[in-house]
């Protein structure tokens, strides 16, 4: 397109090679004036970081604004989750034989997450730590969940879950998970918006096997109702 810039002259490092290339241009030249390029140079970096984090904040301020869109995206998400739920015994899903899980007489699978690790406490030196202890998946069912790793494989039984709970480790999320029939507490570790999808996976599947499915149904259907309310008075755009 006539009149556009190559892409190199946008680009943050082609500017920084620029910036040190001229005061040893201009200390060959004079060190007075190689002394003048090095104090613009630091000028320009202070500017160009000052400027940065103010449109990093400026698009967190952004994202924070409840619009009209990102409303109704939740909503949708809700009515798909809804659906999903209400049907998921015809649902096909991936978690049958060739994940390596057996399902048992009138079992049902949920959801299959790949890519987490398995999470304990080990005690060195007397300070309890959270460990990485395998990596694998993670097959929730409408009667337990299970982690299938490489060497270990954890079995979670909905009826025995007595909490489930997130923590933040490093930059990912870890959803303990507490059953009566095992001293020990494993966690599932992912990214916070797997995790997210995963925690409520777990609690439909333990409304389903306390038979509880109604209670679950009605907490999705009023955060719809409370995101409706929302929605008459959200600006369109942020």
């Amino acid at each position: 397109m006539a009149g556009k810039k190559p892409r190199f002259i946008d680009e943050w490092w082609v500017r920084i090679l620029v910036l040190l290339f001229v005061p040893v241009v201009l200390e060959g030249i004079s060190p007075e004036l190689g002394s003048y390029a090095s104090l613009g140079l630091l000028i320009a970096l202070i500017v160009r970081v000052v400027r940065l984090r103010r449109q990093r904040n400026n698009q967190r301020a952004t994202d924070l604004v409840r619009t009209k869109p990102k409303i109704q995206a939740e909503i949708t998400d809700l009515c798909e989750r809804i659906e999903f739920y209400s049907t998921y015994r015809e649902q096909t899903n991936e978690s049958g034989s060739d994940q390596g899980l057996v399902l048992q007489d009138n079992e049902h699978p949920i959801a299959v997450v790949s890519n987490v690790g398995l999470i304990e406490h080990r005690t060195t030196e007397g300070v309890s730590e959270p460990r990485l202890i395998d990596e694998g998946r993670f097959v929730v069912t409408d009667r337990r969940g299970v982690f299938i790793g490489s060497n270990e494989t954890r079995e979670f039984l909905w009826s025995k879950l007595v909490l489930h709970k997130q923590e933040s480790l490093a930059t990912a999320l870890v959803l303990y998970l507490s059953v009566s029939n095992r001293q020990k507490v494993s966690g599932i570790a992912a990214d916070p918006v797997s995790i997210e999808d995963v925690q409520q996976r777990v609690e439909f599947g333990v409304s389903v096997a306390l038979e509880r499915q109604a209670e679950f149904f009605d907490k999705l259907n009023k955060k719809i109702e409370l995101l409706q309310d929302e929605l008459g008075s959200a600006p369109s755009e942020a």
